[in-house]
């Protein structure tokens, strides 16, 4: 067959066709780049072309009724100036991509107006397998889904260092929305600015904890009326606290006593129908004998009850007050408490309207961890975000 025919039948105008290896049941085709000149990615140089070399195989539309496999020459290349060796890089296909564009929408468009699965995969040389996962999983796992009415946000680590993805979750769905790479400003604006503007006017809340990246990202997009900060993470200051001054305690207590009081460490905050008589009659001897123990421990137990409260502006009022009274406090863990939930009021108050929270949230990270160690990482990103999308929502 005539080169200059296949070149025109395959529309790839960065390539140019060396051979062709017909069989009786495919046809190969030998592809290099026309042109052979690059330029260094680190100086800007030219390069010249080195010995070394790779292929690459690709699938096709059948020709004269063939599958096609496309075996990419491609080159490695050398800067006179930095001797910088790059491999030849193609615009036409991606980095990882080992069919065409035209192959998979065929497919797909045959197999959704019913053509069989087997026919399909014997006529374009794939499995069948293959046939069903371009149609179904790859477009479910590709097609964005829909911004719901409350949204979680939060951050996991993809490995070990500070490398960092967002994962958005449809709390009415429970369901997580999507995952990327990052989680500065920047990164989430950018993905929120890319959903239709339909999706973002029904958002009404989004529950993040206490992050200023995400809160300014949340600002930027949608206002300041749909910001709500996890309870947890408010009571979770507010433990903080009351650790603070459990530590400055232990300085003052014999090595005994010490252990002996962070024995009682879980059950200061339990209800008394929670305890047994001698862990109530331990308890209650401390909170005699260290008066802000007992000042701290009260405060904390008043904020967690703060949370059940039905209605907005008693509500308001009585967070200002456990504020005030953490403020006048001579207790400098108190004091630092009382100066976080002061700048963070608004969207704290705001869970009395709303009652969400991020649990569920938290619960798909600590599947997502589960996930990446059970595959001992997940380098591919495209993979990753398909892994957590499908096994998140079958929960």
């Amino acid at each position: 067959m005539d080169f200059e025919c296949i070149e025109t039948w395959l529309e790839l105008p960065e390539f140019r066709v060396t051979g062709q290896v017909m069989r009786p049941h495919d046809l190969e085709l030998h592809l290099e780049r026309r042109d052979t000149d690059l330029v260094c990615p680190r100086c800007q140089g030219s390069c010249a072309r080195i010995k070394e070399g790779r292929q690459r195989c690709i699938r096709d539309l059948p020709i004269l009724e063939r599958p096609v496999t496309l075996r990419l020459h491609l080159g490695r290349l050398k800067c006179s100036d930095c001797h910088h060796r790059p491999w030849e890089q193609s615009e036409t296909f991606g980095e990882r991509v080992k069919w065409t564009e035209r192959l998979y929408h065929q497919v797909r468009q045959e197999y959704l107006h019913g053509c069989p699965c087997h026919e399909l995969a014997s006529r374009y040389g794939l499995s069948a397998r293959t046939v069903f996962r371009w149609t179904f999983e790859k477009s479910h796992g590709g097609r964005p889904r829909k911004l719901g009415r409350a949204l979680g946000i939060d951050e996991y680590s993809r490995r070990k260092g500070h490398c960092y993805n967002t994962i958005i979750v449809d709390l009415d769905k429970g369901r997580p929305i999507t995952t990327f790479k990052g989680r500065r400003v920047e990164d989430v604006v950018a993905w929120f600015k890319s959903r239709p503007q339909a999706e973002l006017d029904g958002v009404k809340v989004v529950v993040l904890d206490m992050s200023k990246s995400f809160y300014s990202s949340i600002h930027q997009v949608f206002g300041d009326q749909v910001e709500v900060i996890d309870r947890f993470h408010v009571v979770q200051q507010a433990v903080g606290a009351l650790d603070g001054v459990l530590r400055s305690i232990k300085t003052q207590l014999e090595p005994e006593e010490a252990k002996e009081l962070k024995k009682l460490r879980k059950r200061w905050l339990k209800l008394p129908n929670q305890l047994e008589v001698d862990e109530l009659m331990a308890r209650a001897d401390w909170r005699r004998r260290f008066p802000e123990l007992r000042e701290v421990i009260d405060w904390v137990q008043d904020l967690r009850k703060w949370f059940e409260r039905k209605y907005d502006k008693p509500a308001r009022a009585a967070l200002w007050k456990l504020i005030e009274q953490a403020r006048e406090s001579a207790l400098e863990p108190l004091q630092s408490v009382a100066g976080t939930l002061s700048r963070w009021f608004e969207p704290i108050a705001r869970y009395i309207r709303h009652r969400y929270t991020n649990g569920m949230t938290e619960g798909f990270n600590n599947k997502i961890k589960l996930i990446q160690r059970r595959a001992f990482g997940l380098r591919n990103e495209h993979n990753r975000k398909r892994r957590i999308l499908a096994d998140c929502a079958r929960t």
